[in-house]
C-alpha cells in the first residue's frame, strides 16, 4: 500500500484479508473496474456452485434451482456484484461450510483454514464460524460423550481458524504497521456501533422485501419439518446460519444493504427444502425442472424489475468524481492535492493521490457520532490542511460560500465544521456544483 497504485484506492479500516485479495485481482487483472467486475463474478459463481454441491444429496431435485436462484439474487439484489468484502468472505464461508459438513474427512482440515481467511477479510464472520463449530459440537455430541477426551481434538481442530489471523498479524508488525494495527483494532473494539434495539434490527429487513420473504420461506419451511420431528442437517445448518449472519449484518447498528448480502446463502439453502417438503404429494415427475421453472419465471422478472431501478438510480446519480476531474481537466488545472471535506473520495484515485488525512472516509470524520467513535483528532486534520493547502476542495451537502454556518444540524462534527467554513471562505472560490449538491472550491491563484 505505502501510497502506491492501485491499493491505497482500497484504503480503508478493514483487516488485511480483503487487500490480499484485491492484490491477487489487480496483479492478475490490471487495475479496473473490470478486473473488479469479473472477479466478483467468479466469485459469486463460485458460490452457487458450492450450494448446489452442499444440495445435492440431500436436495437433489433442487439443488441446480437452488444454485441458479442464488445467483440471480446476487446479481441484481443488494448491491451484489459491487465488490463488496461480504461477497468474497460469503463464498469463503460457503466453501468452509462444506468442508466442515459434507466434504471428504481427509480434506476437513481445509475448512477452519478457509474459514480463518474470512475472518481476516472481516472480524463480524466470528458470528458464523462460533455458530459453525457449536453446531458442528452437537451434531457430533454422542461421540464427545463417549470419549470426553475428544473434545480437545475438536478445539485444536477450531483453532486453525486464528492461523490466517497470527500469520497476517506477525507479517503487520514485521513490516513496522504494527502502530497502525493498534490503532485501527482500538477503533474497531471502540463504541463505534450505534445502540439500537432487536426490534429494530428486525424491523430493517422490511426495507429489503425479496430478501425478507425468501427467510420467512426458509423460516416457515423449518418449522413444518421441527413439527414432523425430522430435520435435515442442510436445513439445521442454514436455520443458524441465517441467525448468526443476521447479527453480523446488524451489528454495527448501521443497515446498509450489502451488509445484508451473506444472509441470501443460507436463506437460499433453507427455503429450498420447502419444495421438498411439498415434493412428497406434489412433485412425483419432472422434479428438477420444475424448480428450474420456477426460479427462471418467478426470480427472474423480480430481478428485470431491480434491475431496472438500478438503472434509473444509476442516472439519477452520476460519477460525480470522473465529473470533477474531466472539468478539471479540461480547464488545464492541476490542483493537487485536493482534499475531501464531505462527499466522494473517488476524486482521490482519479487525482492519483494519497488522502491528506489518515482517514479517507469523510463521512467518518465529518459526522460527529462517527468521530467521536473513531476518536477523530480535529486538531491533526485542522493542522495537516493548513500545511497541505489543498489546490481544490470538495464539500457537499452545503455551500459554505452561500448557506451560513448556522445552516447545519447537530449531527455535524461542529469544530471542524466552522474551521472548514473560516479556512474555504478566506483562501478558496466557486468553482461549480455537480448533482445533488455537491460544491467545488479552488484555492485563490489556481486558474
Amino acid at each position: 500500500m505505502q501510497g502506491k497504485l492501485p491499493y491505497r484506492d482500497l484504503w480503508d479500516i478493514k483487516p488485511i484479508g480483503i487487500y490480499i485479495i484485491y492484490a491477487i485481482i489487480h496483479g492478475f487483472l490490471g487495475f479496473s473496474i473490470f478486473a473488479i467486475r469479473v472477479s466478483t463474478l467468479i466469485v459469486v459463481v463460485c458460490s452457487a456452485y458450492v450450494i448446489w454441491l452442499i444440495l445435492r444429496k440431500s436436495n437433489r431435485s433442487f439443488a441446480l434451482g437452488a444454485g441458479l436462484g442464488f445467483l440471480i439474487l446476487f446479481s441484481y439484489f443488494l448491491n451484489g456484484l459491487s465488490g463488496n468484502t461480504e461477497l468474497f468472505y460469503l463464498c469463503l464461508e460457503v466453501i468452509g461450510v462444506w468442508f466442515l459438513f459434507y466434504g471428504k474427512k481427509k480434506y476437513r482440515f481445509l475448512s477452519p483454514l478457509v474459514l480463518g481467511f474470512a475472518f481476516i477479510i472481516k472480524y463480524n464472520t466470528a458470528f458464523d464460524i462460533l455458530g459453525f463449530y457449536l453446531l458442528h459440537l452437537y451434531l457430533h455430541r454422542k461421540h464427545i460423550f463417549k470419549n470426553p477426551k475428544s473434545f480437545v481434538g475438536y478445539v485444536l481442530f477450531y483453532a486453525i481458524t486464528m492461523l490466517p489471523f497470527f500469520i497476517s498479524t506477525i507479517w503487520i508488525f514485521g513490516v513496522g504497521l504494527g502502530d497502525s494495527f493498534l490503532e485501527t483494532h482500538k477503533i474497531l473494539f471502540s463504541n463505534y456501533a450505534k445502540k439500537v434495539t432487536f426490534v429494530e434490527k428486525i424491523v430493517s429487513l422490511q426495507t429489503y422485501p425479496v430478501l425478507a420473504t425468501i427467510i420467512l420461506i426458509q423460516l416457515g419451511t423449518f418449522f413444518l419439518y421441527l413439527g414432523k420431528k425430522k430435520i435435515p442437517k442442510v436445513l439445521l445448518v442454514s436455520f443458524l446460519w441465517t441467525i448468526t449472519s443476521f447479527f453480523a449484518a446488524t451489528w454495527t447498528g448501521y443497515f446498509f444493504e450489502h451488509y445484508y448480502l451473506p444472509m441470501i446463502a443460507p436463506a437460499i439453502l433453507g427455503s429450498s427444502f420447502l419444495f421438498r417438503f411439498l415434493n412428497v404429494k406434489y412433485f412425483f415427475r419432472y422434479k428438477q425442472k420444475v424448480a428450474i421453472v420456477f426460479v427462471i419465471f418467478i426470480l427472474i422478472p423480480l430481478a428485470v424489475i431491480v434491475r431496472k431501478r438500478v438503472i434509473k438510480l444509476s442516472k439519477v446519480y452520476p460519477d460525480i468524481a470522473k465529473e470533477i476531474f474531466v472539468d478539471i481537466q479540461n480547464a488545464n488545472l492541476d490542483p493537487r492535492p485536493v482534499f475531501v471535506a464531505k462527499g466522494t473520495h473517488g476524486i482521490y484515485s482519479l487525482f492519483k493521490q494519497i488522502p491528506i488525512n489518515r482517514v479517507i472516509q469523510p463521512g467518518n470524520f465529518t459526522d460527529k457520532t462517527n468521530a467521536k467513535a473513531m476518536f477523530i483528532d480535529n486538531e491533526e486534520i485542522k493542522d495537516k490542511i493548513s500545511k497541505s493547502k489543498p489546490g481544490l476542495i470538495l464539500f457537499c451537502d452545503l455551500d459554505v460560500l452561500q448557506n451560513p454556518i448556522t445552516s447545519f444540524d447537530s449531527s455535524w462534527n461542529q469544530e471542524l465544521l466552522v474551521f472548514y467554513y473560516q479556512y474555504i471562505r478566506k483562501d478558496y472560490y466557486y468553482f461549480k456544483t455537480y448533482f445533488p449538491n455537491c460544491h467545488v472550491y479552488l484555492r485563490n491563484g489556481t486558474l
